[in-house]
Order: structure tokens, then C-alpha cells, then sequence
């Protein structure tokens, strides 16, 4: 028997609108005040994403804590967060997807899932494990 392919990530595509809505949800909750407006207007333009998205990490407010064990799966991490639908943004572009789909979609790239509630957010960095941020 040969392996079986894995099944495609559901993604539908995201209207600008709706991207520059979320990364200004993302940027006042998640990002040090000093960078809020920048990065919220270069996450939403294609121009300069991708080096935008790599630098992410240090602009982060709070501690984000790298996922880790069972949290690098999809189930392990809704295990822990629940089944949560929002925002996929990498330097292709924005979709919409679950957080397991993003999980996916972002393992050894710079990109970002913003949770439609507003209060978890997952960085994606390109050589280390994703850093998840949750606000309450």
C-alpha cells in the first residue's frame, strides 16, 4: 500500500478589508505600542510582508511562549486552545482557516494566524518552534 497524501488544508481567501481588520485587532493587542500603526500597515500591504512577518517576534508585547510537545500538532494545540477559525497571513497572502490548517500551512515559514476573537495570535517563525500569544 502506498502512503496516503494528506488531505488539503481548507483555506477560503480573505477580502482586504477584512485583512486590515484584523491586523489592526492583532497589532493594539499583541504588539509593543511604539510599532502598532507601522506594522499594522505593512502586514496588511504585500510590499514588504515578508521581511515584516520575519521581524515579528521582536516587536511582540508580553511573552508569547513557544509551542512545544503535543502543542506542535494540530490536535495537541486546539487541545489547548479549542478549534479556533481566523486569519492565515504569510508573504502569499491571507486566508481563512482553523488554527490546525494554519499550523500546517506555517511550519518553517515567517507568517501569522490571528484568531477571529481577537485574543490569540501565533507567530511563525522560520527556524523555531511558533510563538502563541493569548490575551483575555
Amino acid at each position: 500500500m502506498s502512503p496516503r497524501a494528506p488531505a488539503p488544508i481548507a483555506t477560503t481567501p480573505v477580502e482586504q478589508r477584512g485583512l486590515e481588520a484584523a491586523v489592526r485587532l492583532f497589532a493594539g493587542k499583541f504588539v509593543v505600542p511604539a510599532k502598532q500603526a507601522q506594522l499594522a500597515q505593512r502586514l496588511a500591504t504585500a510590499a514588504r510582508r515578508g521581511e515584516t512577518l520575519a521581524a515579528l517576534p521582536r516587536w511582540l508585547a508580553g511573552a508569547p511562549t513557544p509551542l512545544a510537545g503535543a502543542e506542535q500538532s494540530p490536535a495537541g494545540l486546539e487541545a489547548r486552545v479549542g478549534a479556533q477559525v481566523g486569519i492565515y497571513l504569510d508573504d502569499d497572502g491571507a486566508r481563512r482557516t482553523a488554527i490546525g490548517g494554519a499550523l500546517a500551512l506555517g511550519r518553517g515559514h515567517a507568517a501569522l494566524f490571528i484568531a477571529d476573537s481577537g485574543r490569540l495570535a501565533l507567530v511563525f517563525r522560520i527556524d523555531a518552534a511558533p510563538l502563541l500569544s493569548i490575551r483575555l
